[in-house]
């Protein structure tokens, strides 16, 4: 079967025409025609099915989907990503890569240094960054969606109690992998937005109990450090 993935909302067995963006990303972009073979899911119930092209003129394609399972690649490990507001691409590059990289929970958080991104963040921009994380799903094979959750201050997070704690900071001294690898059992990542955390937001992590620890001597950029913390977390796991 094709490994080409479409989310569907309200995945169920049959006959039906795909929306607008799934008829365009399977009809234009992959130009599967009548008899391929595909894959539907549906992100918010981790659900599964194959499905094949019925048929596909003007833009419009109808599909015949087959029996429904269980999503098979969904993690098994609780993983939040603390992310601090920023301005651009970054923001949303580091929620595609982290949803590929198996986080399970969403927080974007304002800081002092989110500022020139906005002070809110309405409807329309969540709606976006919906969009992104299901974007990540469909690419890298995940069945299912991080929980995305409102935008809050550092002092508003409340996060389980069983997850290790992990906050990235370039003035830190202490190494961020073995905690990375303490956080196999379920992890809680703090990354500030472009240009860092302030002191005073570093203490308050201290203060609920995130190790504050590196990456190394260099300075990456947000999405980067993302990237590279979770990589390793992941590669601790496995």
């Amino acid at each position: 079967m094709s490994r080409v993935r479409v989310p569907i909302r309200g995945l169920s067995p049959g006959s039906r025409e795909l929306e607008a963006e799934a008829a365009r990303y399977v009809g234009r972009v992959h130009r599967l025609r009548e008899g391929d073979e595909f894959i539907v899911f549906d992100p918010e119930r981790r659900v599964e099915a194959g499905a094949v092209v019925i048929s596909s003129c003007r833009g419009r394609v109808r599909c015949e989907v087959g029996e429904v399972s269980r999503a098979t690649c969904v993690p098994d490990v609780a993983a939040w990503l603390l992310l601090g507001v920023c301005k651009g691409d970054r923001f949303e590059w580091a929620l595609r890569e982290a949803t590929a990289l198996g986080v399970t929970e969403i927080v974007p958080v304002w800081m002092v240094r989110s500022a020139s991104a906005g002070t809110r963040a309405d409807g329309k921009r969540l709606e976006r960054w919906r969009r992104i994380v299901v974007e990540g799903a469909r690419q890298s094979g995940r069945g299912d969606i991080p929980g995305l959750h409102e935008p809050t201050s550092l002092e508003g997070v409340r996060l389980p109690g069983e997850v290790t704690k992990v906050c990235l900071w370039e003035g830190a001294r202490e190494s961020a992998g073995p905690w990375l690898c303490k956080g196999a059992g379920g992890l809680a990542l703090l990354v500030g937005p472009e240009g860092g955390m302030e002191l005073e937001e570093v203490e308050c992590a201290r203060d609920q109990g995130f190790a504050v620890v590196s990456l190394g001597s260099t300075i990456l950029r947000t999405e980067t450090a993302v990237v590279v913390a979770l990589g390793a977390w992941r590669l601790a796991r496995l």
